[in-house]
């Protein structure tokens, strides 16, 4: 597929060969994973999505969309979205992609689909906090309108951003780029949807 091919190649030069043996190990005959391209990444799919490939700015990324339903038996997962459905597997060098342990993963993904398992969904919480909600009440008329007008999981994007920051430094600063984005118009995931 020749948009996942440009990505890849779009990756920082260090990345690339990361991405390429990920992409070589889903696409194998093992495994009988469909590539597709969705939220601007490539997607692997067999009976329902599997995984997602992604670089960022100091890793790749490998996703696993029933990742909390797998058992993390090689401890791959990053600790950082253990709260989620979802699951990432992070990878800052080649000398990272351990195929055999990588293996499980993958067919237990593909377990999960064949047997029909569902990560129970979690109630969306859309409590404003208090600090948000002072800042929405002194924006633009239009901000907070934007923000009311969104359905619970976009609003549950901005609110856990912001919530989740460790320092309050931090914290401000997404306040402020929250009034910002909701000023203009903005998901919170605005960057990743397709113009």
């Amino acid at each position: 597929m020749s948009r996942v091919k440009d990505y890849l190649a779009n990756a920082k030069p260090e990345f690339i060969p990361i991405l390429e043996q990920l992409r070589e190990l889903l696409l194998s005959g093992e495994f009988a994973l469909e590539e597709d391209w969705k939220w601007n990444a490539p997607n692997y799919a067999a009976n329902g999505m599997v995984c997602w490939l992604a670089y960022f700015k100091g890793h790749v990324g490998l996703n696993f969309f029933k990742g909390s339903l797998i058992e993390d038996r090689h401890g791959l997962f990053d600790d950082a979205c253990s709260d989620k459905g979802n699951r990432m597997i992070k990878f800052r060098s080649l000398s990272d992609v351990d195929v055999d342990k990588l293996s499980y993963y993958i067919v237990e993904a593909i377990r999960l689909n064949l047997d029909g398992v569902k990560v129970a969904k979690r109630d969306i919480s859309t409590e404003t906090p208090s600090d948000l909600a002072e800042a929405l009440a002194s924006a633009s008329d239009f901000a907070r309108e934007f923000f009311e007008s969104l359905a619970p999981s976009y609003k549950r994007d901005y609110i856990e951003w912001i919530t989740s920051a460790k320092r309050e430094a931090t914290r401000e600063k997404r306040l402020a780029t929250t009034i910002e984005w909701l000023s203009e118009g903005k998901k919170k995931n605005w960057k990743y949807e397709k113009c």
